[in-house]
């Protein structure tokens, strides 16, 4: 969580006193250009991290903006369990004579694992994912999945370099935005 501090809103409120609606309006534009740039930063973190695309993990966002009557705003990630063959597997399409073993790498730097007894396969809606059949028959068959992109960022490392982004981030666009309005009014 990012929050304003008490240095700063007290020489907002001095720079900007004379103007209405100055302050609410400084803050609420400071804090949704930081919620946009830590989206942005959560994107290249948890790729950095990661093998999944950007659209992926963009996708299970929503920003939540800040407006003059309530100067806070969130980033909320939900969302389920990835395919795992939307990370890095080997091979990529369905292949019925293969005889190799299917690999996966879901992390960045670390090498392809095997997935005994996986297979690529092509479902009736479409769909090509990694299965292993459940039991000893053909079918059914079981859907392998990586991590979920709320668990991808909520790792420690990943969470702390977000919140640092966009606290740096907050200060600087209140700065501005400070000098932007004082601009205005000039």
């Amino acid at each position: 969580m990012i929050e304003f501090n008490a240095d700063q809103i007290r020489r907002a409120e001095s720079l900007l006193g004379g103007i209405r609606d100055a302050l609410p309006r400084a803050q609420s534009n400071a804090i949704n250009r930081s919620l946009t740039t830590a989206r942005a930063e959560a994107i290249r973190i948890v790729r950095a991290e990661y093998v999944v695309s950007a659209g992926a993990i963009r996708k299970t966002m929503t920003i939540k903006s800040a407006t003059l009557n309530n100067p806070s705003g969130t980033i909320v990630s939900e969302g389920g369990p990835i395919a795992l063959s939307k990370f890095d597997v080997s091979p990529t399409r369905p292949n019925g004579k293969r005889k190799t073993p299917l690999t996966a790498r879901v992390k960045l730097g670390s090498g392809k694992k095997v997935i005994k007894n996986a297979f690529i396969a092509k479902v009736s809606s479409g769909h090509v994912g990694a299965f292993i059949r459940v039991g000893e028959s053909r079918f059914p068959l079981k859907q392998l999945y990586g991590p979920s992109v709320p668990q991808m960022l909520g790792e420690k490392n990943v969470s702390k370099k977000i919140e640092e982004k966009a606290a740096e981030t907050l200060d600087k666009r209140l700065e501005h935005e400070i000098n932007r309005i004082l601009e205005g009014h000039i």
